[in-house]
């Protein structure tokens, strides 16, 4: 029988690959640029999944696939792109695709769940950050603020504090039925991290798929009709029609 990791190893995994990646391993990172980057042979795929499941993984040989629930909020993809990496890096590669249904939480899922907790706030960042923003008490106020620097879904962080008995069930029960995309906003805070993808980018590729296609195109290895075919099939009809996503030439 395999034993479960505790805590105290997810967390030092998890800031073993940060250190692996050359990151700072307590501060705020940007998870999906910094997979992007560190990962070329990755593609990530957004997409409307059912509304009980948050993402897949699929590790075969050269073929590396994150799915992601687009219909959920920034944060939790965020958080499902941090769980989906323990499937793809940390876990035993099995070779067989993993779905992530939020009903079915086996062994794995909750040790992939408690890894992406940590990627995005290991224990000594929350730690380091309360230390040197004098957060002492877990009111609302300080909860938005830690979830804003670490860019942790609101519902991710209340778990970790009511894990590490910083909050009782009680505040959480209050704290989770908050409306905290106003809650955020009253705060001088944006709401990006509590609402889901827009609908026009709710289904995207990136990474691997879309840098294959553009090396194919580069070395005349495939005509601009199956091209347009291949990138239209990733979703990517802004890179067909040349459609501007609002990027700023002088920036």
């Amino acid at each position: 029988m395999i034993s479960l990791k505790t805590d105290n190893q997810l967390n030092a995994e998890a800031i073993q690959l940060r250190e692996t990646w050359g990151l700072n391993p307590n501060g705020s990172i940007d998870i999906t640029s910094v997979v992007l980057s560190k990962l070329p042979n990755l593609t990530l795929l957004y997409i409307p999944f059912s509304e009980n499941t948050s993402g897949m993984c699929i590790n075969d040989g050269n073929i590396k696939i994150i799915g992601i629930n687009s219909t959920m909020t920034k944060g939790r993809q965020r958080f499902t792109l941090a769980h989906e990496l323990y499937h793809l890096l940390i876990e035993e590669n099995t070779g067989k695709p993993i779905i992530c249904n939020n009903p079915l939480r086996d062994d794995s899922e909750r040790e992939a769940d408690k890894f992406a907790s940590y990627l995005l706030m290991s224990e000594e960042g929350l730690s380091q950050y309360c230390d040197m923003n004098n957060i002492d008490e877990w009111n609302l106020s300080n909860i938005i603020s830690v979830e804003q620097y670490f860019q942790i879904s609101h519902h991710a962080l209340l778990i970790r504090l009511l894990n590490n008995r910083l909050i009782s069930k009680k505040e959480f029960d209050e704290y989770k039925g908050k409306y905290i995309s106003y809650e955020a906003r009253i705060r001088g805070y944006g709401d990006e991290l509590y609402r889901p993808s827009p609908k026009e980018d709710q289904y995207m590729t990136l990474g691997k798929y879309i840098n294959t296609i553009e090396y194919l195109d580069e070395t005349n290895k495939i005509s601009q009709s199956k091209k347009k075919e291949l990138l239209l099939d990733g979703y990517r009809g802004d890179l067909v029609f040349n459609v501007d996503k609002g990027d700023d030439i002088n920036d």
